[in-house]
Order: structure tokens, then C-alpha cells, then sequence
């Protein structure tokens, strides 16, 4: 008789609950309905022989779809036993569990965070552990190599395409842009100053305007991994594109719309066109039914096409007397029949190159998302360089006030760059 399966919710929190903004993934953050059974309270950690899976809080359905994955692993493993966290600020809880010497032994990470946490050592190695890494996309799994040494598996994708409001298209005779120049002639035809709707809305992130940088032919990291490669040509010209946008008022901010992002800006008519990622399908259809939207991908500047790919893995602790068994559920978590087992609702899709048609045929009307990934680079930094982000969305809410120009902007986060490279 195999043990039974264990199944803790520890909620770790400094701030109270989370209800919605971008974090440095990029990734903006949502707190669904929480399950009602769950408790608050706080649990002695497992004994030395079950293994440990932290998680952070993506709703309740797919809470159900890892309870079920892990009830069938423990079918197939009779002898093991793990506990699941779901944790809430789970990056400062991740780092503060790493640093007293107790992490978990399976964990997530997204892309973003991962360089910092193997240039650390806070991670095991998954070199010739990993279960078929070829099927896999290479730039995600790219993602997940530190040093030449790959460390885990990346376990879905979402990337970031043009979403746009159908009835305003159709009222403007608009079609999705295909150019900047179109772009830009759809954005100044969309944009209504009289019931304050703007053809585009955008907030000052950078993981948002990245990809005009590289539509330009731009790069945000020097060849060498070692220092900003954002202030050149490229850099000024994607730059200038944009701001431009916003001076002649054809685009906006989500505040100027009484909204809180550009998803709820769109779904309330005030946005005919955001640059957001699979997260926002859900939400548009529960929060806006009656809103009808579209999805294409992102325009091609003047070096082509370019976006940006959000990826997480399940990651492994180094150190951990465990670590067989933990790889063995990572590589169990990440493979094909579980990718496919996702709740079906387009906010996310599988990272392996087998899936790609599966997941295509049953949602072709998101397929720019998919065909994104052709032309993607993942949101991720080298360690050190980080605090561009910052520096990047205030020197461009400057630029948005006209305090500063555009290269003022780059400029500074030159500076930046070289200040954490010498950190």
C-alpha cells in the first residue's frame, strides 16, 4: 500500500494578499478566488524522507491539476511521499528559505530569476538528469543553461503578441498592423480624444518595450553577457518610435484610463490595442465576456520581427540529500502527457516542439502566440544587471512627462548596467 499522499498550503506573506501588478518577471500578477478549505495556519516541515515541492499561486484549477500529477507520481513511486507548498511572495520567501539553509527540494523559477539563483549555487546541476532536453524549444531551454551546464527543463511558455479590441477595428476599418508605419497609421486611427479612448496602451515596463528594441535590430545585452548594449543606434530609433506615439497622443498609459493595466484598459473599451502575453485571454473572458478581442503578432520594425517569451522551470536545491527523487518529479512534472493536461484556457502554452500542432489545432485562434516563439528572446537578465529594470520604467515615466529625452533615457541605463556589473 503506497503512503498517502501529503498536501500542506503554507502561505507565506509580508504584504498581504496580492491583487494585481507587474513584477519583475514581467508577468503581471492576479489573486483568483482562494479555495475555501484551505487554512492559514502553519505546519511543522516534512520528515527527512518526503520530498518537498514549492509552488507559487496560479488558481485553483491548476492547483488541482498538480494535486492530481503528484497523486499519480506517488502511484508510480509507492515508497515516495511529497508535500506541496503553494506560497505567496514567493521570490523574498524562496531566497529567505535558501539563505537559513532549508529550501525546498523541487521548486519553481521563472526565467528571469533563474541566472542570479545558479550564479549563487542554489541550484543542482541537471546535466545528463533531464529527460529528452531535445524536444524542447531551444531558445527556452537556452533559458535554463548557466555556465554551460544546463539546469532544468522549462515546463510551459507564454509570449507576448498585439491583442486588440475586434468592434474598434471594425468601426475604424482598421486591420492589425503588419509595420510600423502601420502600427503607428492604426494607433492615430483608433485613438478617440473625445471618449478618451487611445489606440495603444502601454505602461512604462521594459519587458513591454523590449520588443521594439529588437524589431529595430537592437539588443538589450552585449554579445558577452557582461554589459548593457541598449544605447545605440537601434536603441534611439525604438525609443523615438515609441515615445512618439504617446506626444501625439495616439497612445496612453493604463492610468490615463482609469484602469490598473492595459488588459482591464482594452476590456473597457479605453485601449484599442495592448502588447500583452497568454495571461491575458482568461482574464478578458471572465472579467470582459462581452468584449470581443483578437490576437496577431507584434509588428515587424525595420530589422523584422521580434518579442519576448515568459518561460518557468522546476528547478532542483543543490545540496539537497534528495536530489535523485527530486529530478526524477521534475522530469516527470515536465513531460508531454502532463503539458497537455493543463487547464484549457490558452493562458499559457507547452514548451516542447511535440506539442506545438496539438496545442495550435486546438487553439488556432492564439497561434500568434505560438509563432511568436519563432522570433523570441526569453525575459532574462545576466546576473548583476537587474536593476536596469527599474531605471529603465522611470527614466521612460520621465519620458512620458517630457522631463527627459529618449537618449537620456538610454544613457542612464548604461549607467546602471556598469554600476551592477562592478557589484
Amino acid at each position: 500500500m503506497r503512503s498517502q499522499w501529503v498536501f500542506r498550503l503554507l502561505i507565506v506573506t509580508s504584504a498581504g494578499i496580492l491583487l494585481l501588478g507587474c513584477t519583475s518577471n514581467g508577468i503581471p500578477q492576479f489573486k483568483w478566488p482562494a479555495i475555501p478549505w484551505f487554512s492559514r495556519q502553519e505546519e511543522a516541515p516534512p520528515p527527512p524522507d518526503v520530498l518537498s515541492l514549492w509552488t507559487w499561486d496560479e488558481g485553483d484549477e491548476r492547483l488541482r491539476n498538480l494535486q492530481r500529477m503528484l497523486a499519480q507520481f506517488e502511484d508510480e513511486h509507492p515508497d515516495q511521499e511529497i508535500a506541496l507548498t503553494v506560497v505567496n511572495d514567493y521570490a523574498p520567501s524562496l531566497r529567505a528559505a535558501f539563505e537559513q539553509g532549508d529550501p525546498p527540494d523541487v521548486f519553481l523559477v521563472d526565467g528571469f530569476r533563474f541566472p542570479r539563483l545558479a550564479a549563487e549555487g542554489f541550484l543542482a546541476s541537471g546535466d545528463n538528469r533531464l529527460d529528452s532536453p531535445e524536444d524542447f524549444y531551444p531558445v527556452l531551454r537556452d533559458a535554463f543553461m548557466y555556465d554551460q551546464e544546463t539546469y532544468c527543463l522549462p515546463r510551459e511558455v507564454r509570449v507576448l503578441a498585439l491583442i486588440y479590441n475586434r468592434a474598434h477595428f471594425e468601426s475604424a476599418g482598421v486591420q492589425p498592423p503588419t509595420t510600423w508605419d502601420e502600427f503607428r497609421a492604426a494607433a492615430q486611427a483608433l485613438t478617440d480624444p473625445n471618449g478618451n479612448a487611445f489606440g495603444f496602451i502601454a505602461a512604462p515596463d521594459l519587458s513591454r518595450w523590449l520588443p521594439f528594441l529588437l524589431q529595430a535590430g537592437g539588443r538589450l545585452v552585449n554579445e558577452a553577457g557582461d554589459g548593457a548594449a541598449i544605447n545605440s543606434p537601434q536603441g534611439l530609433q525604438a525609443v523615438q518610435f515609441y515615445i512618439q506615439l504617446f506626444r501625439d497622443n495616439f497612445a496612453g498609459q493604463p492610468a490615463e484610463s482609469v484602469s490598473s493595466w492595459g488588459g482591464e484598459a482594452l476590456g473597457k473599451g479605453k485601449g484599442a490595442m495592448v502588447i500583452e502575453g497568454n495571461w491575458i485571454i482568461p482574464y478578458l473572458k471572465q472579467e470582459f465576456p462581452d468584449t470581443a478581442f483578437g490576437v496577431a503578432s507584434l509588428p515587424a520594425g525595420p530589422a523584422g520581427r521580434g518579442t519576448v517569451a515568459f518561460t518557468s522551470c522546476y528547478a532542483v536545491a543543490a545540496g539537497t540529500p534528495r536530489a535523485e527523487a527530486a529530478f526524477e518529479l521534475a522530469n516527470f512534472l515536465t513531460r508531454a502527457d502532463n503539458m497537455r493536461a493543463w487547464p484549457a484556457d490558452g493562458s499559457s502554452m507547452p514548451s516542447r516542439l511535440s506539442l506545438a500542432d496539438a496545442w495550435r489545432a486546438e487553439f488556432p485562434e492564439l497561434s500568434p502566440f505560438l509563432e511568436g516563439l519563432d522570433v523570441a528572446v526569453v525575459w532574462q537578465l545576466p546576473p548583476g544587471m537587474e536593476t536596469i529594470v527599474p531605471v529603465f520604467n522611470r527614466g521612460m515615466l520621465q519620458l512620458f512627462d517630457a522631463e527627459i529625452e529618449p537618449e537620456d533615457l538610454l544613457a542612464a541605463v548604461e549607467r546602471a548596467a556598469k554600476v551592477s556589473d562592478s557589484q
